[in-house]
């Protein structure tokens, strides 16, 4: 494995900060990485726009066939765009592209040429319909029911922890059409907008109501829609567990932005004569941290190559999904001790330190160790059959 990049793919990581330093306003501080925070006020407008630019540069979808709007690019120009969005916390990530893939993995030639091109444009938004209230961490014990018709599919049932789902064109959303736990399941790509779907929000702990619970009362879907196989919905949620909890990775990449400004703090603040920098105890779990993002980001390296290579990467996300998570919390929580009593300041206090980002990241860093998979879903993914092949019983 070599991970250092070529001449020309470090020019292109410099042509890529360059687009976001002429893009982000000045003294941008950064969001999560995901659509979660576009609906705070004047966000969603600003990741839209951002998301317009990023297709005219032919950004999303970089490694998609040009016939399908991509660039025909190598993974490794993908994974620079993908760091260098989530390190300066750029708005107008999210789920489309991870969606794309499936369509361009499992899809047919109509499906890819009528779904593929406006996701590359950054025209369409994807929402997953994957969680029920009774299928989190099983996710094989969806009950959400799709019945065959002569002219497609109904849909009865439930989804929750729909991420971005009010704003989403489409959804792709897991259902049951057999009986069969694990050999039942069918993926459907459903417009978000048809009748029968009603929508609840759900407002987190950082006060963003970003999630939605999604009810389906007899839903029709064409029968073009169906991904995949009828019955064949363990082979993509397989790769959807692959690429969804990548998402390790990117709050990596963003966690090294936010260490780097809470380290920026502690040489600029002044405590009892000296820079909190200058504080042995702070230092070390400063470094500590920068360490563990370290980790992260050649751990993130080894599954990129694996990706290229043609690889199951199911066990190396799994283990960059529990890396990530446990390290925001860890940011959070020591930011929250370096600021002391500016910690909890709302971004619109005037006394607020650091734009209140990282009360932000100590609050939204709660869900990273259970959203897109739990921390003990995903050491079982990394002890079984796709990492260490260890029995399910002793």
């Amino acid at each position: 494995m070599e991970f250092r990049y070529t001449a020309e793919e470090e020019a292109f990581r410099k042509e890529v900060r360059d687009f976001l330093d002429r893009e982000l306003p000045p003294g941008w501080l950064g969001i999560d990485p995901g659509p979660e925070e576009e609906y705070k006020p004047g966000m969603f407008e600003m990741a839209s726009r951002m998301r317009r630019r990023l297709g005219e540069k032919g950004w999303i979808g970089i490694t998609w066939p040009k016939e399908y709007g991509g660039q025909g690019a190598s993974v490794w120009k993908q994974v620079i765009v993908l760091q260098e969005l989530a390190y300066r916390g750029s708005p107008g990530c999210d789920a489309a592209v991870a969606q794309g893939d499936l369509i361009l993995r499992f899809g047919t030639e109509e499906q890819k040429k009528r779904f593929l091109p406006p996701i590359a444009r950054g025209e369409m938004k994807w929402t997953i319909g994957m969680s029920e209230p009774n299928a989190g961490t099983d996710t094989f014990n969806v009950q959400l029911k799709a019945v065959e018709e002569a002219d497609g599919y109904v849909l009865n049932g439930q989804k929750i922890w729909s991420s971005d789902a009010q704003r989403a064109h489409y959804g792709m959303v897991y259902a049951r059409t057999d009986a069969n736990k694990h050999m039942g399941l069918s993926v459907f790509m459903v417009d978000m907008k048809s009748p029968g779907i009603t929508m609840r929000p759900i407002v987190q702990t950082t006060g963003v109501a970003a999630f939605c619970e999604v009810f389906f009362d007899n839903v029709k879907v064409p029968k073009e829609n169906l991904l995949g196989k009828k019955n064949g919905g363990i082979e993509l949620l397989m790769f959807a567990f692959g690429a969804e909890r990548t998402y390790g990775l990117f709050v990596i990449h963003n966690s090294k932005r936010y260490l780097e400004q809470l380290v920026q703090y502690c040489r600029e603040t002044i405590v009892d004569g000296q820079p909190l920098a200058k504080n042995p105890l702070i230092r070390s779990r400063l470094a500590q941290l920068a360490i563990d993002i370290e980790v992260g980001i050649n751990m993130g390296h080894e599954m990129s190559w694996l990706a290229a290579s043609g690889q199951s990467t199911v066990a190396k996300s799994s283990q960059i999904k529990v890396h990530g998570g446990l390290l925001s919390q860890r940011l959070g929580n020591l930011g929250q001790q370096i600021l002391g009593l500016y910690g909890p300041l709302d971004e619109e206090s005037k006394w607020v330190a650091l734009g209140g980002r990282i009360k932000h990241v100590y609050l939204s860093s709660l869900s990273f160790t259970i959203a897109g998979g739990t921390t003990e879903t995903s050491k079982n993914h990394i002890a079984g059959r796709e990492g260490l092949g260890l029995p399910k019983q002793l």
